[in-house]
């Protein structure tokens, strides 16, 4: 009850969902589209990428110190994975800085990524139109790579949502 009296220490914790999606892997293939019997190389396969639209998605950060995208990605593939999200406008030129997830192990439930937005993050958050989001897969064991029959029907899910603490005087 005592630090709820100096309201200077209250620091609620704001969190917007963004954006929510199931992915087969084939539905998001390149082209040209991998035969079956194709092993997926060390390099990876980059597949097509998925622009989330964020009209209507804006925050005030009068009030805000930090704002951060939190993702959780579940890898339903036998393949390991990683993204890249960046920020773009209605002509598809990316703004600022793009933001890569790092491995995420093949079976992988619900990692959770945290990427920092600073202030000229949050400007060109502000400013774009969409969320563009880049995937590619990697066989796990370059000894024995994963063919891409084994990938194409599987899923993977990415939940996108914001978080900030606000201050409320100032």
């Amino acid at each position: 009850m005592n630090k709820l009296s100096k309201t200077n220490d209250i620091v609620p914790e704001v969190f917007a969902p963004l954006a929510y999606g199931t992915f087969k892997i084939s539905d998001l293939a390149p082209v040209p589209v991998p035969p079956d019997n194709a092993p997926i190389p060390a390099g990876g396969i980059d597949l097509t990428p998925i622009l989330l639209s964020k009209t209507g998605t804006s925050f005030s950060s009068t009030a805000i110190d930090s704002v951060y995208l939190i993702t959780h990605f579940t890898n339903g593939t036998p393949c390991n994975m990683e993204f890249e999200l960046s920020f773009v406008n209605a002509a598809g030129v990316q703004l600022g800085q793009s933001f890569p997830s790092g491995n995420i192990s093949a079976g992988a439930t619900d990692q959770k990524i945290k990427f920092p937005l600073g202030p000229i993050d949050q400007d060109n958050l502000q400013q774009a139109t969409d969320i563009k989001l880049t995937f590619r897969i990697f066989s796990p064991n370059a000894a024995s790579p994963v063919l891409y029959s084994e990938a194409k029907s599987k899923l993977f899910t990415v939940k996108i949502s914001f978080y900030a603490p606000a201050r409320l005087q100032y």
